[in-house]
């Protein structure tokens, strides 16, 4: 902590007293020389040797061909069932003492009534 403030108070002193100072003043250029002579023309190289052409490389060899599956054979079809009777209509159970049957016009049930 101590030395962050110690270098905290530096930089601040540093920047204070640099903004305090004049800058110097920029020095005027001359008047401009002659122009030089303008130099020989090299020479022109030597063209490069051309590369050596690499070598070709071997064929590979051909893959095998892959086995052939076997095809599956179909199965025999199932049989039909045969449709079952369809029952009969049992009696209605008698009435207690008192009452008698009645049948629902809406759904055809039989229920037992007061008399």
């Amino acid at each position: 902590m101590k030395r962050l403030l110690l270098c905290s108070t530096a930089l601040l002193t540093l920047l204070v007293t640099g903004c305090y100072q004049t800058p110097a003043a920029a020095p005027v250029a001359g008047p401009a020389g002659p122009q030089g002579q303008s130099g020989q023309t090299g020479q022109q190289g030597d063209p490069g040797t051309a590369g050596q052409q690499g070598a070709t490389g071997q064929t590979g060899d051909t893959g095998q061909t892959g086995d052939t599956g076997d095809r599956g054979r179909t199965g025999q079809a199932g049989q039909t069932g045969q449709q079952g009777d369809q029952g009969r209509q049992g009696a209605p159970a008698p009435c207690p003492a008192g009452e008698h049957h009645y049948t629902n016009p809406d759904n055809g049930r039989v229920i037992c009534v007061r008399d």
